[in-house]
């Protein structure tokens, strides 16, 4: 039995030194976003001028290291009818069914596990985006504004077709009034759970 045992220790102290790099690595940290400092807005062109809005309601689960991008992955969910604007006005036409269809398809959601660090403290997420009944790849780039032991928080942005995820149909599909690309601008402020 002790002859079987000595044989044997060496293929487990082998297969222990090959297991130590995943052992080591620790899971990403879980963080929880801070709502009243982070914010959600878009930005897009009707008739050659800027017409920005919000979404005021989103969560996201967020599991994020700076360090070792290879686990890391985040999930957002937005509240499409939580979109708002100065007066209302475009925040109550993007509701309708040509537009975000609220009634029928309540949430966005983005998800990523894809991360690349692209400069000291900048990175981008490959991920997918859900808008109304359409999925589609979308890359987002960061920066990391700060990033303690309890407290992360970033600002970055994204641009996308709308026509491409069905947003503006009927008369509103011509992009000669309105501009197909939209930029999605993101501040995101969150604490280590």
């Amino acid at each position: 039995m002790m002859i079987r045992m000595r044989r044997k220790l060496p293929l487990l102290l082998a297969l222990l030194y090959l297991l130590l790099p995943m052992i080591s690595l620790a899971a990403a940290p879980v963080w929880q976003i801070i709502p009243s400092e982070s914010s959600l807005t878009f930005t897009a062109t009707q008739n050659g001028a800027p017409v920005t809005g919000e979404f005021k309601k989103f969560t996201a689960t967020i599991n994020f290291d700076p360090v070792q991008l290879s686990g890391n992955n985040v999930k957002v969910v937005v509240d499409v009818g939580s979109v708002s604007d100065a007066y209302n006005q475009l925040a109550d036409t993007l509701k309708s069914a040509d537009w975000f269809n609220v009634i029928k398809f309540p949430q966005a959601v983005f998800t990523a596990n894809k991360f690349t660090k692209t400069g000291d403290k900048s990175y981008q997420a490959d991920g997918m985006l859900t808008i109304r009944d359409k999925t589609l790849p979308v890359t987002l780039t960061f920066t990391q504004e700060e990033y303690s032991q309890n407290k992360a928080r970033i600002k970055g942005s994204t641009t996308i077709k709308r026509t491409a995820f069905g947003v503006g149909q009927g008369e509103w599909a011509d992009t000669s009034a309105i501009k197909d690309d939209v930029r999605i601008d993101f501040t995101i402020s969150a604490t280590r759970k």
